[in-house]
């Protein structure tokens, strides 16, 4: 019985995730925009973060196939040794960010995390969400949940992100003035308290049996605007948008 090579995971690596999210958006766009597009765009927003969630996680273990193909000590360390889990938590997300890294500076030992690549990330990912979101039929039936995400992240810069360890900064890290409207957290914290939380919810469908939840009081605070799928999908989109721009900068030292 002959053997069939499997094909590359690599296309679907360097794809970014906005396309998922165009796709969504276009379908919802396909309609007339009546009151049945309320209850529609809710759905959607709900399955097209689950895709994103589940998406993302699929792709980070095709990455670390693809570098254990070409280095045996990485798939010995990170296959046997210490294998990763479901990628779903920052734990792992930070760990396949550092092996992209160490895999980098294999070929290139001066390799560093600067500022322009992190500009360019940055610019690129309010570009996209901008695109994707500012005339969308979504942003209108979430008016205000959109309007509140646009000044959540209107401080995020190139310090919110990645270093030469650490996938997102973390609050110690951020001036206080940069984070009034995170209410004190960096992205973070945002994605293990609000994103990593919602995926958990979602996966296993918590809210089946979970009434009346979030409470009263919880929907009066002040950090409730952060249960926002706008920022959980844009953080979602950031995250992806570092992995291709790094697995393509690791595939271009393999040349």
């Amino acid at each position: 019985m002959s053997y069939d090579q499997p094909l590359s995971h690599i296309p679907f690596i360097l794809k970014p995730a906005a396309e998922m999210v165009k796709e969504a958006v276009w379908s919802l766009n396909a309609t007339n925009g009546g009151i049945e597009t309320y209850p529609l765009s809710g759905y959607l927003l709900h399955s097209l973060f689950l895709k994103l969630t589940g998406g993302q996680e699929q792709k980070l273990k095709c990455i670390c196939w693809e570098m254990a193909c070409r280095d045996y000590d990485y798939r010995y360390e990170r296959l046997e040794r210490n294998r990763y889990s479901e990628c779903s938590d920052y734990k792992d997300k930070n760990t396949v960010y550092n092996d992209i890294l160490g895999e980098i500076h294999k070929y290139d030992e001066g390799f560093v995390v600067d500022d322009v690549l992190k500009d360019n990330i940055i610019l690129e990912w309010r570009t996209t969400t901008e695109q994707l979101f500012d005339s969308s039929l979504m942003a209108v039936c979430f008016k205000k949940n959109y309007d509140a995400y646009k000044v959540i992240v209107t401080g995020v810069n190139r310090k919110w992100i990645m270093d030469n360890t650490q996938l997102l900064t973390n609050k110690a890290n951020l001036p206080a003035p940069e984070m009034t409207a995170t209410c004190g957290l960096g992205l973070k914290e945002l994605f293990e308290k609000y994103v990593y939380a919602e995926r958990n919810r979602c996966a296993h469908n918590t809210r089946s049996y979970q009434h009346n939840l979030p409470s009263l009081k919880a929907m009066m605070a002040d950090d409730y605007k952060l249960h926002n799928y706008f920022l959980y999908m844009s953080i979602m989109l950031l995250m992806d948008t570092i992995y291709v721009k790094l697995f393509g900068i690791y595939l271009e030292k393999l040349k």
